[in-house]
């Protein structure tokens, strides 16, 4: 007779989620995996809403996400009606959205994936038993925080970066500050190199679809995707190649990109252009082999060693910004309501963030769509899982089920970006 393992709650995950695991005797007939965070129906509220107040709304999506959210519906909002922006403009967000992948990413290293690999049960008993690798962690993200706050003008919903500009450009002072906090850490992100190293003693898991933002100018944004060795996909055609469906078991939707499963994240943004020389490329020369084809084990790692790459862009955006021309102040312009129809991509930590608008000839918004990173890897997820309970065939229920939920955190879904969906 068959049998429902659950585990519900998730524990040390972004949001609220179940994991259901569904056996015959001991064999593993299907996982699954229930993002079950409340929809908060956002796209369906920005309808009918103005041009300026889009970025702003949105961004309230997820609050640890919400700067890449805010940079990601800025880009889309401005592709629309075609506003220009500055070198000042362009350095900041690029600076702010360096911080924001500083801050997830020690978040999600030391406080939710290091318990389990110093198999402790969470951050309390990892305070008691490795206060300094914790101390370290949190001096990570109060770096990125740091950043976050002092250009966004707050921590969580940045308010100073704006549609076409920057309401107040960052001072001297601020940026000598924030370049000494960046140098502070640059031992510590080497650390956490050499720390997470080891990886997962997870069984071969299965082969992953690598999708990224083609990446230029900009680390973060860009004007295609890359699947893979496939041709390029233009972020104004996402549509065409990326199908969403609504699953029965979960809030979020599941997706695939031209008909295959995609992964999204650190993982694929490392495999898809590798680091190349300076330190970083150093140091992938060194480690990159348990990163470059690597299946999900890989994960933790490159969020390492993306944690020391945008510590070092981070310093290197503050020494430009440091030799601005003072007359670009960042200001945004004025701003017209037009008729017109925009859509941006963005590398957000967990992987490719995308926003689409469009707004009448009065600026009011009457289309909107925002496809989450781990909405695009819910399958995948789903289909380690599977692979995971297989490789494990005949173990105890409850080994099975710490190893699914270790399995879980290593993906560093955020549930709550991921739950946005609306049927109307």
């Amino acid at each position: 007779m068959g049998s429902v393992v659950e585990v519900n709650p998730l524990s040390r995950v972004e949001g609220h989620g179940t994991l259901r695991v569904y056996l015959e005797g001991r064999h593993v007939e299907r996982v699954e995996l229930c993002l079950t965070e409340s929809p908060r129906l956002f796209e369906a509220l920005l309808l009918g809403r103005s041009f300026a107040e889009v970025p702003d709304i949105i961004c309230r999506i997820c609050s640890l996400c919400s700067t890449v959210h805010k940079v990601t519906a800025l880009l889309a909002v401005e592709e629309a009606l075609k506003l220009p922006v500055s070198r000042t403009t362009r350095l900041t967000r690029e600076l702010i959205l360096h911080g924001g992948q500083l801050q997830s990413h020690a978040l999600h290293l030391y406080c939710l994936l290091l318990p389990d690999l110093l198999e402790v049960k969470g951050v309390a008993d990892l305070a008691r038993q490795a206060p300094e690798l914790l101390k370290a962690g949190l001096a990570l993200k109060q770096v990125g925080n740091q950043i976050q706050e002092e250009l966004g003008g707050r921590l969580i919903h940045p308010v100073n970066i704006t549609l076409g500009g920057v309401g107040r450009r960052a001072s001297r002072d601020t940026l000598y500050r924030l370049r000494d906090g960046i140098e502070s850490v640059l031992p510590i992100c080497t650390d956490t190199v050499q720390l997470f190293r080891q990886g997962f003693p997870f069984p071969p898991l299965s082969a992953p679809h690598y999708l990224a933002v083609q990446t230029g100018e900009s680390a973060f944004s860009g004007r295609a995707l890359t699947l893979e060795s496939l041709p390029g996909i233009p972020v104004a055609g996402y549509r065409e190649a990326i199908s969403e469906w609504p699953v029965e078991h979960s809030h979020a939707k599941s997706a695939r990109v031209r008909g295959l499963v995609p992964t999204v994240g650190a993982l694929a943004r490392l495999n898809l252009a590798p680091p190349a020389g300076g330190p970083v490329g150093e140091l992938f020369k060194e480690v990159g082999g348990a990163v470059t084809g690597q299946d999900l084990r890989g994960n933790a790692l490159a969020q390492a060693l993306e944690l020391y790459q945008s510590a070092l862009a981070a310093r290197d955006l503050v020494e430009e910004l440091l030799e601005y021309d003072p007359a670009d102040t960042g200001s945004p312009p004025v701003l017209t309501p037009a008729a017109g129809s925009g859509s941006a991509a963005c590398e957000a930590p967990r992987g490719v963030l995308i926003h689409g608008y469009s707004f009448d000839a009065s600026g009011l918004c009457r289309a909107a769509d925002v496809i989450t990173p781990t909405s695009l890897n819910q399958l995948a997820l789903e289909e380690n899982l599977l692979a995971l309970a297989h490789g494990m065939e005949g173990a105890e229920p409850a080994v099975l089920v710490a190893a699914l939920e270790r399995l879980v955190r290593c993906f560093d879904p955020c549930i709550s970006c991921a739950v946005h969906l609306v049927q109307l």
